[in-house]
Parts: structure tokens; sequence; C-alpha cells
């Protein structure tokens, strides 16, 4: 099962890097790494004037069990991309560098790894509390 969950999150890790390639999104580095915790997607926009670092978690499902991405998502969740995206600034040397955090929702087709459906969330904010 967890060999499975790894394969499914690495296929739409990468769905949603080319998915915002096509946005214009630069994508700096994919699975920001250390011992407390990961971030999926360090990309940089062009859409604003600052051009904000966006530091983007991604969401996979197969088919239409156990809800949708966006549930998967709580206020304990944002908190730690916001700590890595802390960590990450700080190695960077990037500490007054403007930045969000985004979401992205990847459906694949049950059963293949082909892309049903993506939707892209900027600058999420958990407002309902678990």
């Amino acid at each position: 099962m967890k060999n499975r969950n790894v394969k499914t999150g690495k296929l739409g890790e990468k769905a949603a890097s080319n998915f915002l390639k096509k946005k214009k999104y630069k994508i700096l580095k994919r699975n920001f790494r250390t011992r407390f915790g990961e971030i999926d997607i360090v990309c940089q926009t062009r859409k604003v004037r600052f051009f904000p670092l966006v530091f983007v978690e991604v969401k996979t499902k197969t088919g239409d069990r156990f809800g949708e991405p966006w549930e998967m998502i709580d206020k304990r969740k944002i908190e730690q991309v916001k700590k890595m995206a802390q960590i990450y600034l700080t190695e960077k040397d990037l500490n007054e560098t403007a930045c969000r955090v985004d979401v992205v929702g990847v459906w694949l087709k049950e059963g293949t790894e082909e892309v049903e459906k993506i939707e892209h969330w900027e600058d999420v904010q958990i407002t309902n509390y678990k």
C-alpha cells in the first residue's frame, strides 16, 4: 500500500510541476527535505510585480474514494509547510522575500497514470480549525 501511495504521490507531483510550468511558473526545487518535513514544489511566479516564491503542497487522488484533495489539507499541514518554507528561506538567505503557500490537487484516473483533472488554489489560508 505504501509503495503505491508513494508512486501516486510522485505522479501527482510531476503532473503538478508540468501544470505550473504551463502557467509560466519557474520550478526552483522539487521535494525540498529536512528532518522536519518536505515541501513538494518550490517555484516562482511572474504574475505579480515582486515575483514571490511559492511553496506548493501537492495532493493526489486516484478515483473518487476517500474525499477530495483539499480535504487532506488542514491547519496543521499548512503550518508544517510554512515552517519548511522558513527553513528554505533561511538556507537560501532569502528572508525578506515575499512568499505564499499554494495547493495543487491532482486527480488520476483509477487504475491508470493518466491525469483526469488538476486544480490550483493560490495563497491558501485555513480558517476552519479541526
